[in-house]
């Protein structure tokens, strides 16, 4: 009989898919403008949970796409 495997396995790696199907500003809305300046910000600074909630935010943003 084989022993029990006691440790764990290897962490899954997942592709990094933030950059795919994020909204796109609207040229002339100050909303979007802002959000997407947000976006770029947290995306430079690592922080993936901002970048997620500017997305949501230009996403439900009445110019929004």
């Amino acid at each position: 009989m084989t022993d029990p495997k006691t440790y764990p396995g290897r962490p899954v790696e997942l592709p990094d898919r933030s950059g795919e199907l994020e909204p796109t500003p609207v040229e002339g809305c100050a909303g979007c403008a802002e959000l997407a300046k947000v976006r770029d910000w947290a995306r430079q600074s690592n922080d993936r949970t901002t970048v997620t909630d500017a997305n949501v935010l230009m996403r439900r943003h009445p110019d929004g796409h």
